[in-house]
């Protein structure tokens, strides 16, 4: 061991010291971490409020079929959207895409341009499920999402919302953001 400096040599002794306070630093913050608190009750809870009510007016269904499942294209020929910060018409194109599925449930993928009074526009995308129980009547919910340029509509951007069918003829969905 001739020309070894032992100034900066390891001993065992030191080795083990050294990599014990390694293990202990890194495993210490998870033995010493406690669950974080649990949410308030209000905070736990899902909240939204009521963003806009849509009604879609229907055209004729165009039957594709596929492989395996049914596909239904849907025109949107018109509707209406109102709640307390809009409200305006449904103008073409739009449309719904609807897989029928084999266990009797559908896919829907909506598609619409949305125009406000104020002659804004607003680009709604919305997929969703639709399925009628045995002995029940249609439930179908949808998670529209919102793309604009308008200034004064820029908050829909950043809106997740979820939309519930509404018991009437026809399709009307009641859209609530969730907050």
């Amino acid at each position: 061991m001739a020309g070894l400096n032992y100034s900066h040599a390891m001993t065992r002794r030191t080795f083990t010291k050294l990599w014990t306070a390694a293990a202990a630093a890194t495993v210490a913050p998870a033995i010493i971490a406690k669950d974080p608190p649990a949410p308030a009750a209000e905070e736990a809870k899902l909240q939204s409020e009521f963003l806009l009510d849509l009604t879609i007016e229907r055209g004729p269904s165009n039957n594709v079929g596929s492989v395996g499942v049914n596909r239904v294209v849907v025109p949107v020929v018109g509707g209406t959207f109102e709640g307390p910060r809009l409200k305006g018409t449904i103008v073409g194109p739009a449309g719904d895409w609807i897989i029928a599925r084999p266990d009797g449930s559908s896919v829907l993928d909506i598609r619409a341009v949305l125009q406000t009074d104020d002659n804004e526009k607003i680009y709604m995308t919305a997929r969703g499920i639709a399925y009628t129980p045995k002995g029940g009547t249609l439930f179908a919910r949808i998670l529209p999402v919102f793309e604009t340029g308008s200034a004064k509509y820029s908050w829909l951007n950043n809106v997740v919302a979820v939309g519930v069918k509404r018991p009437m003829p026809g399709v009307a969905y009641r859209v609530y953001q969730i907050l």
